[in-house]
């Protein structure tokens, strides 16, 4: 039943025109003004490529002159280099820990593809620029968050190439990780890698625990990584052996959406071609978030190739009526609707502190060390915690991913592919504390995608405020 239900919801996604909202305040000849300039001009009005200064600094500045719309945010792990990764999130009333459910976008995974980052960063200024004018953006920012993080890999993209710098010290180039063959799922086969760039264990690298991070203290229920190139739209599997995703109907109905707007090619990752440890297949399975690689443009990244960055993002030039800035809207849409996730309801004292925890491991692939010995798979314990503070009423809606968790083909006796419509049906550990931490009830929450489940926390409003039960 929730299966038809994502599906039914892809189908009837209808993204308007850029201009449509303005319609009933704006004379026809205001709209065509509009529209030239928009098919003209990035978000930011940006012809060039950005420094890493430049996106910090801008991303600074968002916060600062939005401080209820934007929000400056530190990852907590310094890169290889010592350097500082940053981010911003996007939403009305951005300071609030309000149960809105997430978009995470991301780019520059690999330092030398620099369109990744600045796609990235446009859809930021794009959502900001709109948030009061559009409806579309307003409505959606109402509903969701979007965090952002243009640059991932900021070593890397200092010194503009593919890899991090690894454990090297003077970031030599033989020691450099591939931190999109470093996430835990699925780590180890050294498919598109090899034992140095795929790095020293699962998950090793600190730019991967960042988004690891994020994406496990987040209801993320859209994951976006942005690469170059190719004009592709990826999904799992990462490798042809580990079958379909458990949700590959939604997968590929969400996929066709996207890629109706930005004319790229969907189709699974594994048959464009094999890799180990990437972002999504991680992500999908640790939290049943859509995890998605967007290939942006066709060509690599040059120095005179900004042209193409635009023309890709606007939907102009070479790739007219096709834009990228669409596909991404189609993705807000979906993370933003309930039916592609779960919701939890309830009343709680005001002011309390409730948050879900899940636990559980997920497998590498059995490890092929170098000479060809193959190591069995390593338990990767996975932890996710998120939380959100009862507002004034008291009443709480919570958008979350489901607590049913799709089957992974990667297990303890190696791989094991599972399939469509294989889950878990595992709960999710619900406790309502004071703000000092002390928790008052435990109740444990089964909720699948597109259904909603309201809870009970008798014995927390009964304690919450000293009083306890009466005689």
């Amino acid at each position: 039943m929730t299966l038809a239900l994502s599906v039914g919801l892809l189908g009837s996604l209808s993204i308007p025109a850029a201009t449509t909202a303005f319609a009933d305040s704006t004379g026809t000849e205001a709209l065509v003004q509009l529209a030239t300039e928009r098919a003209a001009t990035l978000p930011s009005g940006r012809t060039t490529y950005r420094t890493i200064t430049d996106y910090n600094d801008e991303m600074l500045a968002l916060s600062k002159q939005h401080p209820d719309l934007v929000k400056h945010i530190t990852l907590p792990h310094k890169t290889r280099q010592g350097r500082e990764v940053y981010g911003i999130e996007v939403t009305h009333d951005v300071n609030a820990a309000d149960g809105k459910p997430v978009l995470l976008m991301m780019g520059i995974h690999h330092g030398n593809e620099w369109p990744s980052g600045e796609h990235t960063m446009e859809f930021a200024y794009d959502l900001v620029n709109n948030a009061k004018k559009d409806r579309q953006v307003k409505r959606l920012l109402d509903q969701a968050r979007v965090i952002f993080v243009p640059v991932v890999n900021v070593d890397g993209f200092v010194i503009n190439r593919r890899t991090s710098c690894g454990l090297s010290p003077t970031c030599a180039s033989n020691a450099g990780v591939d931190i999109n063959r470093n996430y835990p799922f699925g780590w180890g086969s050294n498919a598109g890698s090899n034992a140095t760039s795929r790095g020293p264990g699962p998950g090793s690298e600190p730019e991967v625990q960042n988004i690891m991070d994020l994406t496990t203290t987040n209801q993320a229920t859209v994951l976006i990584t942005n690469h170059t190139s190719g004009h592709t739209l990826l999904r799992p599997p990462l490798e042809k052996r580990a079958g379909d995703a458990p949700d590959e109907a939604v997968y590929s109905a969400l996929t066709d959406a996207m890629a109706a707007k930005n004319g790229y090619t969907g189709m699974k990752s594994g048959f464009d071609y094999e890799t180990t440890g990437e972002t999504p297949d991680w992500s999908y399975y640790a939290t049943r978030g859509l995890g998605f690689t967007f290939e942006i443009m066709k060509t690599q990244s040059t120095t005179s190739s900004y042209p193409e960055v635009i023309e890709d993002y606007l939907g102009t030039g070479r790739y007219e009526g096709k834009s990228n800035r669409e596909a991404f809207m189609v993705a807000l849409e979906y993370a933003a609707d309930p039916a592609g996730h779960s919701v939890i309801k309830g009343k709680a004292p005001k002011g309390a502190v409730l948050t879900i925890t899940k636990d559980f491991d997920l497998w590498t692939a059995p490890i092929l060390q170098t000479g060809g010995v193959l190591d069995p798979p390593q338990a990767v314990p996975t932890h996710l915690e998120s939380s959100l503070v009862a507002p004034t009423n008291g009443k709480f809606t919570w958008h979350v991913n489901p607590s049913v968790r799709p089957i992974p083909a990667y297990t303890k006796d190696g791989v094991v592919a599972t399939g469509p419509g294989n889950f878990l049906r595992e709960s999710w550990t619900l406790t309502c504390a004071r703000p000092s931490g002390e928790v008052l009830e435990t109740v444990n929450v089964t909720v699948d995608r597109g259904e909603q489940v309201d809870v009970r926390l008798q014995e927390c409003k009964k304690h919450f405020n000293g009083k306890g039960p009466k005689d």
